[in-house]
């Protein structure tokens, strides 16, 4: 059997005025009735306070004071034509959590209306389709068998919630438009001819049930149709970039079509010979998403010349279907130049962005570049690590939270602009991100471990750790992973499964402090900085509201540094610290005699 939606109307007649009435329907479809709310014209301060709600404290449904205008509630919606004595009830999307008992009416008069839900095979069918200009198209509408003689009629959602177009009882002619043929033998066909691309939308096909009073019309839609009407050009885009910058456009296509060949278009059509991989034509990159059918486009160091009207297309038989892409390149006058930033693993870093103001609404977005200078956008399974607050009006933060190894390198920001079929990324903003480790804090005579994390797909690479940046000439190797270190003080260990190279520092010396690097090949250089806390003990005494002054000798061209806590590591990552980098700190400050080799702090108490 078909699929059905079955409506019964069961009418309360009392001194020959409608009381009640009870509607079934089942779960998926939607639903249209009239409610009766006065037996001859009331003037327009009689009919106000129309309204449709469940019974238990009308908190479900909708009200309204309009005339001649369709009102919404989410999936309720009302129409009072001001005319005559019946308002509209339309319900969309039943489920069977909307089964109860309503009432509807206005401040003059009330009815009691049941409504119940049942679920039957393949009621509410849903279905969607991309049809393209000057097709003609027919998709049948399936009923119960119950209701072979009853009206039915095809209706479209447009300036209100439906719109009747056909019916079965409507004298048709061939050259109309729409055709609906019913041959009463479980569903009926409708045709539409020539489709326009005004004729995109939603259509419902519905069966018409009348109650005792035949003015009282009901109204069962069975399948509900989303139209998509493509022209050539499917949309048309604005899209604003900078001079200097870049910009990253998706185009998306119908899924019928993801594996067809796409291309790219201004002077001239570029089509994109390769599937799921980057392919580049001068500064301009596309890749083809042949699983999701898109097509991305990146435009990089953009300049006048590169504005212009762009077609973003896929081959289709003997035609081209595209987007039309009519891009600006703007001069920049008020965004920030290129900015370097430093973070430290397991921290957070912020980075400043600028958008134009008329884009304060859209998504803002930060990307960074892969080995072929391509902007891609962030996996997905990386977001939840990115937050985005606007400070003021055309600056917005993008932070970046837990930071690692892999987080290393050149990133851009911009504003989102999206359309149904395209979006696009203006990229205004460049920040160069180096990564570096926290400081390792040991003894003097104590041992301390570097740990150099690196990416998977190094684990079968040689480590290094060097004093100064590995591959330079001032680099002093410290130990790789392939050799056996000759020297007692120095050990290695290199982790793969946890990608992670260890080296172990014994009997630490003041001249072992410094900066040292963590490098795979010349391509991946990470550093940490090695402090040693030296032996001798100093004390000092000092009274409350006074001052205090501590002295330290030094090693020359090292780092200094002085940190409240009894734990190196604790204090120098959350105490109040001071530096030869950082001279001052809240009451703490820090003065260098460096002919003596001394560094003295000084403390307010």
């Amino acid at each position: 059997m078909r699929a059905a939606i079955i409506i019964f109307i069961t009418l309360c007649l009392i001194s020959g005025q409608v009381l009640c009435f009870m509607v079934i329907g089942c779960a998926g479809g939607s639903l249209m009735f009239k409610c009766m709310i006065s037996n001859q014209r009331k003037t327009e301060e009689q009919r106000k306070g129309n309204y449709f709600c469940r019974r238990r404290g009308c908190t479900s449904g909708i009200s309204s004071e309009l005339q001649r205008h369709w009102d919404y509630n989410e999936r309720f919606a009302l129409y009072d034509d001001g005319n005559s004595r019946f308002f509209t009830v339309f319900i969309r999307n039943l489920s069977r959590e909307d089964d109860g008992k309503y009432a509807c009416g206005n401040n003059q008069k009330s009815h009691d209306v049941d409504l119940e839900v049942n679920r039957e095979s393949g009621c509410g069918t849903s279905v969607i389709l991309d049809e393209y200009v000057g097709e003609t198209i027919s998709f049948h509408c399936e009923f119960d068998h119950e209701f072979k003689s009853r009206t039915k009629v095809f209706y479209r959602m447009k300036e209100g919630p439906v719109h009747v177009l056909n019916s079965s009882q409507s004298s048709q002619s061939s050259e109309e438009k729409i055709i609906l043929s019913d041959s009463h033998e479980d569903q009926f066909t409708v045709k539409i001819r020539d489709i326009s691309a005004d004729d995109g939308g939603v259509y419902l096909c519905g069966v018409e049930r009348y109650g005792s009073d035949p003015s009282i019309t009901h109204i069962t839609f069975i399948k509900e149709i989303q139209l998509n009407v493509y022209t050539g050009r499917i949309t048309s885009v604005q899209v604003q970039a900078y001079s200097s910058k870049s910009v990253f456009i998706t185009c998306k296509f119908p899924q019928e079509f993801r594996r067809n060949k796409k291309f790219i278009q201004k002077d001239s059509k570029i089509p994109v010979d390769e599937q799921n991989q980057w392919v580049r034509h001068d500064k301009v990159h596309m890749y083809d998403d042949s699983s999701e059918g898109l097509l991305k486009v990146f435009i990089s160091d953009l300049n006048e010349n590169d504005g212009g009207t762009y077609r973003c297309g896929v081959n289709i038989a003997d035609d081209d279907l595209f987007s039309e892409v009519k891009l600006t390149v703007n001069q920049v006058g008020h965004f920030r130049a290129s900015s370097k930033a430093s973070a430290v693993i397991g921290e957070s870093v912020n980075l400043t962005c600028d958008f134009p103001e008329k884009h304060g609404e859209t998504f803002k977005h930060i990307c960074r570049e892969n080995e072929q200078k391509i902007c891609e956008n962030i996996s997905s399974s990386e977001q939840k690590r990115f937050e985005f607050s606007v400070s003021s009006a055309g600056v917005f933060t993008a932070i970046i939270s837990n930071v690692s190894e892999r987080d290393a390198g050149v990133y851009w920001c911009g504003a989102e602009t999206r359309d149904t079929h395209l979006t696009s990324v203006s990229l205004t903003n460049q920040h160069q991100l180096t990564v570096t480790m926290p400081p390792v804090v040991g003894r003097e005579g104590d041992s301390s471990e570097i740990k150099c994390p690196y990416n998977e797909k190094h684990s079968r690479e040689v480590k290094h750790l060097c004093k100064g940046k590995c591959f330079t000439e001032d680099a002093q190797n410290i130990i790789r992973s392939d050799e056996s270190h000759v020297n007692k003080k120095i050990s290695a260990k290199d982790d793969r499964e946890l990608n992670l190279f260890t080296v172990t520092l014994s009997e630490l010396r003041a001249e072992d402090a410094g900066i040292y690097w963590c490098a795979v090949r010349d391509e991946f250089n990470l550093p940490t900085e090695l402090m040693i806390v030296m032996k001798d003990a100093v004390t000092r005494e000092a009274s409350v509201g006074g001052s205090v002054s501590i002295s330290c000798k030094f090693i020359r061209n090292h780092t200094r540094f002085f940190c409240r806590g009894d734990q190196p590591n604790i204090c120098v990552r959350d105490g109040v610290r001071v530096s030869s980098n950082k001279r001052r700190n809240g009451r703490f400050s820090v003065t260098d005699e460096t002919s003596a080799g001394v560094s003295t702090v000084n403390i307010l108490t």
